[in-house]
């Protein structure tokens, strides 16, 4: 039981990390790599599926969007994550709680 809470809280805490890293990187958005370099940093090492999983969460909750950016011919596919306007006043504590948000 003491495993799912403390993973649980480990999440929150990553996902508001994500919120605050997409509001530095506005209006521009972070790709996953940013990401996952900044959150490495802070000792939050994760896979791509791992992050992308904490991003769709964020994305449900329409706190962040996600838009994928290719090129076939140069062989891009990025993801960019941008914070929305209840991204923003989630945190600046202008908006309701959400909750599985740090």
């Amino acid at each position: 039981m003491m495993g799912n809470v403390m993973d649980t809280a480990m999440n929150e805490e990553t996902r508001k990390e994500i919120l605050e890293l997409c509001g530095q990187a506005a209006p521009y958005g972070a790709g996953i790599p940013v990401l996952k370099a900044a959150l490495r940093r802070s000792d939050r090492v994760m896979t791509d599926q791992e992050l992308l999983t904490q991003v769709s969460y964020l994305e449900g909750k329409g706190l962040v969007k996600v838009e994928k950016v290719e090129n076939r011919r140069l062989d891009i596919h990025r993801r960019i994550v941008f914070l929305t306007p209840e991204g923003m006043d989630y945190l600046e504590g202008n908006g309701p709680d959400i909750v599985g948000v740090g």
